[in-house]
């Protein structure tokens, strides 16, 4: 059931009862309220301006759900112009409930461009309908309105008043018939192309002018009620007056868009408190020396000024600024304002300038390397000093430097002062020992060779102190290098300490030896020195025979003529000197000389009678026993006599021991020492 005629009409500012055709874009009309028109029948129309399923001319519908927008092509079409009058909602119909046949239309925003954009397919539409029901009743309204099918209406539009709306009515059902047309929406529409103006109202008092501006863009045509043609009139009535002006511009094709508005010049009368002349003065104080200021005044508009200081003119402006700040004080300035029709008034203001605070930083001061100073500033509220110092905080300086305070007092007013500090260098120490090496124990005289030097304090590393600048003695008596200190006050009152290290080194020899073998005697005469002295560097040995040696660790061959021995002595030095003795004796001592027979005969033929040691040398008697036992481990003889040997008895009867094999143990004393020797073995018995 279906299609198209393209519907294009213009918004002129009224339709005439004669019915208008459109076949082409180029030659759409304006329409407006209740027009009625004929549409196009069959075949009219030179240009086909639509493709089908296109850019400008969608298979899918852009406002709503329902068909698309012209699907047939564009089919007898009547072009139409909507011109917008007022803003609000816009909302139409063509057509009647209860006809037939189908009416299609599409709807752009109309521009000058529109027709060669649409030929073009550039140009999108805003809303269209393809009917779903052709009952010949369509258009834009939400809900539809009464008998309207939801199929062939599309939703409201909101619009602005100047708006222009390009419509295509497509006759799909090729009737021919004259179609009624009807807005109903809340905005209004023109039969002719509107031209947006507005004008502002203005309030004057008796003698004033007023100047009255007409806004419309684009418009190249104003006439006002008073027969000016400008734009903007200047006019000067005695009573409240209506001003109406007339615009005109350019439309589409060709056609003149009007329009019309009004503004009113309220004249108010010469009682009205706003007719008089009041000025109101006023200042940006207060403010302090050095600073600037600012006047200002209200009250008066359009009118001449005048300020003045003391009866002297310092400005003709209706506001002052960056006045130079006078001395300290309170200072009354006078504004006299004459208004536009010769009114004059006055007022005053007082601007009040501070003193400046006079801050003071504190004198300047010295102060020794690491110790803190404080500064603080005076005169003031709050003080803000440079280089990151704290107010009356302490801080340590490290170089000469000159810091400076900004105070800032109660009224904001602000100065600033400078102090000085200057840094001390103290005296570095020196001092000078008696000795720097010595023996143990050594007294060593410490002396300050700065002879402006106060409060010393001395440290000497062996648990010893002083307290005197005066020379200082301490004693060591341990081996050791000792690092003394010092600390002193200089003439600036300046303390430093320096540690001088191993200034003092203390020495000690400990002269020690030991000997290999330990004694000397027949055989043996040759005897090693191993030298084990501690902090030595030189030696002296001496014997105990007349010889001596030098070296290290020398030997000696001692005589044992003399059967006697002797003392070695060994004098040790270290490199300072210290020397130590010590002394060792190298004994004689016999050789040890044994015989222990393994058989003898008791058989009373007077040879080999007795079983007994025979000692040589290096025997003592002293400690002497001789003990005989038989093959069963018992006692059977024993003697304390080294003269007298066993004779082969046991008993105290004196019975004969059988002859066979006897174990005997002798203990005995050599000659030189007191170890007591223990030797065995066995003798044989034989009868």
């Amino acid at each position: 059931m279906k299609r198209n005629i393209l519907f294009c009409i213009l918004f002129i500012y009224s339709f005439s009862s004669r019915s208008q055709t459109a076949s082409d874009c180029s030659d759409a009309v304006n329409i407006c309220q209740n027009a009625t028109f004929q549409i196009d029948p069959n075949g009219t129309g030179a240009v086909q301006e639509l493709q089908t399923n296109s850019f400008s001319n969608p298979s899918t519908n852009p406002a709503s759900g329902n068909s698309g927008c012209l699907l047939s092509g564009e089919l007898n079409s009547t072009w139409m112009v909507i011109n917008i009058a007022s803003s609000g909602m816009l909302e139409f119909s063509f057509g009647a409930d209860g006809g037939f046949g189908c009416l299609d239309w599409i709807m752009w925003p109309y521009t000058p461009n529109s027709c060669t954009q649409i030929l073009n397919n550039q140009l999108a539409p805003i809303r269209c309908n393809w009917n779903g029901a052709c009952e010949s009743y369509t258009g834009v309204s939400t809900p539809p309105p009464p008998g309207g099918d939801p199929n062939n209406f599309e939703p409201e539009l909101n619009v602005t008043a100047g708006q222009q709306f390009l419509i295509c009515l497509s006759n799909y059902s090729s009737q021919s018939t004259v179609l009624p047309l009807n807005f109903f929406g809340s905005a209004n529409v023109s039969c002719t192309a509107v031209q947006p103006v507005t004008v502002n109202n203005v309030t004057i008092c008796p003698g004033q002018t007023a100047t009255l501006t007409a806004n419309s863009p684009g418009a190249t045509s104003f006439t006002w009620s008073n027969g000016a043609t400008t734009p903007t009139i200047t006019v000067s009535p005695a009573t409240t007056t209506t001003y109406t002006v007339n615009v005109s511009a350019p439309a589409p094709n060709g056609a003149t868009g009007t329009g019309t508005a009004t503004a009113t010049v309220i004249v108010l009368p010469s009682t009205n408190p706003l007719c008089g002349c009041t000025v109101t003065a006023s200042n940006t104080g207060p403010i302090c020396i050095g600073s600037t200021f600012n006047l200002n005044s209200v009250g008066v508009t359009n009118g001449t000024y005048d300020w003045s200081l003391a009866g002297t003119s310092i400005g003709s402006t209706q506001n002052l600024t960056t006045v130079p700040a006078p001395a300290a004080g309170s200072y009354p300035i006078t504004v006299t304002a004459t208004d536009a029709i010769g009114n004059v008034c006055t007022s005053t203001t007082i601007v009040l300038v501070n003193p400046l605070p006079v801050v003071n930083a504190g004198i300047d001061l010295s102060t020794c390397l690491g110790n803190s100073v404080s500064l603080s500033g005076s005169g003031a509220t709050t003080y803000q000093w440079n280089g990151g110092i704290q107010n009356a905080t302490p801080f340590s300086p490290t170089i000469n430097n000159t810091y400076t305070v900004t105070g800032t007092d109660v009224n904001g007013c602000v100065n600033t002062d400078d102090v000085t500090v200057t840094m001390l260098y103290a005296q570095m120490p020196s001092i000078t020992p008696s000795i720097t090496a010595g023996c143990v124990p050594s007294q060593v005289v410490f002396t300050n060779n700065d002879p402006q030097a106060q409060n010393c304090i001395w440290s000497f590393g062996n648990g010893a102190t002083g307290n005197d600048c005066t020379p200082q003695q301490t004693t060591f008596n341990e081996v050791g290098c000792y690092d003394v200190s010092i600390t002193q006050t200089d003439f600036q009152g300046c303390d430093t300490t320096v540690v001088f290290n191993d200034i003092v080194c203390i020495e000690e020899a400990i002269a020690a030896f030991y000997v290999n073998p330990g004694t000397i005697g027949p055989g043996n005469s040759l005897v090693n020195f191993y030298n084990v002295s501690e902090g030595a560097v030189s030696y002296n040995w001496d014997f105990g025979d007349g010889q001596s040696s030098t070296a290290p660790e020398p030997t000696n061959t001692y005589s044992t003529n003399l059967q006697t021995g002797f003392t070695a002595t060994l004098i040790a030095t270290s490199p300072a000197g210290c020397s130590d003795t010590t002394s060792m004796p190298i004994g004689y001592e016999e050789q040890l000389i044994y015989y222990v027979p393994n058989s003898f005969t008791p058989d009373a033929d007077e040879h080999n009678q007795l079983f007994t040691p025979i000692f040589t040398s290096g025997f003592s008697p002293e400690k002497f026993e001789m003990m005989i036992f038989n093959r069963w481990g018992e006692l059977i003889w024993q003697s304390f006599d080294p003269t007298k040997g066993w004779d082969g008895s046991y008993g105290i009867e004196g019975l004969d021991a059988q002859s066979g094999t006897y174990t005997w143990v002798i203990f005995f004393k050599p000659k030189a020492n007191d170890d007591k020797i223990k030797i065995s073995g066995f003798v044989n018995l034989l009868r």
